[in-house]
């Protein structure tokens, strides 16, 4: 008796549906026909092919006799004598460890190269930034200056007017 979740196309779960349906084996589903097989929920035509397919193979006697032979015509064979070869294993470690080194180098100089732009970009707009300032502060002083000169012109021209009046009211009354 084969186990049911070695066929193809069967997990756990449909293993648990047939088992349920009291289908135990591979044989069980190996003697059922299609339209049977079909019934169960889960498993349409094209499933109902391969799990079919599946266990013919797996009950085939070819199968079986094809199985044991060859496990008892191909022992394992092992390379040398229970040591890995060193100098191939050795050299491909290196080699993996320069090929990651050479990408770790490249990754940094990346990085670095990328910071460096970045550095010079902050750079340039600082001092973009710096003369935008520099001419604002020039203009805003220009412009005080100039309200300043105006104020000064209004407030002389303010006192001429009032010292004129001042000066025609004492004018008016020494005349009298």
């Amino acid at each position: 008796m084969t186990a049911i979740s070695k066929l193809k196309g069967v997990g756990p779960v449909l293993a648990k549906v047939l088992k349920s349906k009291s289908v135990t084996s591979v044989e069980d589903i190996a003697a059922m026909d299609l339209a049977t097989l079909m019934a169960f929920p889960g498993i349409g035509s094209r499933r109902a092919d391969i799990i079919m397919a599946s266990a013919k193979e797996l009950t085939s006697p070819s199968a079986k006799g094809d199985r044991k032979t060859k496990s008892a015509q191909a022992p394992r064979k092992s390379t040398t004598s229970g040591k890995p070869a060193q100098g191939t294993s050795v050299d491909s470690k290196l080699n993996a460890a320069l090929v990651a080194a050479e990408a770790a180098r490249q990754a940094a100089e990346e990085k670095a190269s990328k910071a460096k732009a970045k550095a010079k970009k902050a750079k340039r707009k600082a001092a973009t930034l710096a003369e935008e300032f520099a001419a604002a502060k020039v203009k805003a002083k220009a412009k005080a200056k100039k309200e300043k000169a105006k104020a000064k012109k209004a407030i002389a021209k303010e006192r001429a007017k009032a010292k004129a009046i001042l000066d025609g009211k004492k004018g008016k009354k020494s005349k009298k």
